[in-house]
């Protein structure tokens, strides 16, 4: 059997500003339950200059919003994707209260409000999913 190379193996991470896990040595190595890095060794793990790159895994997806908009928009499961389950019960209920008073003529008013809200929701789904993913990507690097 091969050995294997040198960056399969696994490389402890500084801690980021003000973290007490175990702590930067000031030859640049890192120090964490008596493991000593060796400073000539890859430098994976070593913070970064300049800006963060983060690639989020299991962040919501635009698409997979409008594709749930437009085949279920109706019992509001986009939102319930998008975690706005009050507002997703909203929709839920505008529909519903909407279908079953039309014939009392109210119903197509609050249908009309319903649709109102459909199509807003073509322009916020967007803003929606980046602000959900950079949540998520701000809990990944600890901020």
């Amino acid at each position: 059997m091969t050995q294997e190379p040198e960056y399969y193996k696994p490389q402890p991470l500084p801690p980021r500003d003000g973290a007490r896990a175990g702590g930067h040595q000031p030859n640049g190595g890192y120090r964490q339950g008596g493991f000593q890095q060796n400073p000539g060794a890859s430098q994976w793990g070593q913070p970064r200059q300049g800006p963060a790159v983060v690639n989020v895994v299991g962040g919501k997806s635009a698409l997979l919003s409008y594709v749930l908009w437009f085949f279920l928009g109706w019992l509001g499961v986009h939102k319930f994707y998008l975690q706005q389950s009050f507002q997703g019960i909203f929709y839920v209920l505008l529909w519903a209260i909407g279908w079953f008073t039309t014939p009392i003529i109210i119903g197509w008013f609050i249908l009309g409000l319903w649709g109102l809200l459909m199509i807003i929701d073509l322009f916020l789904i967007p803003l929606r999913v980046a602000q959900l993913n950079a949540r998520l990507a701000r809990r990944v690097n600890g901020y």
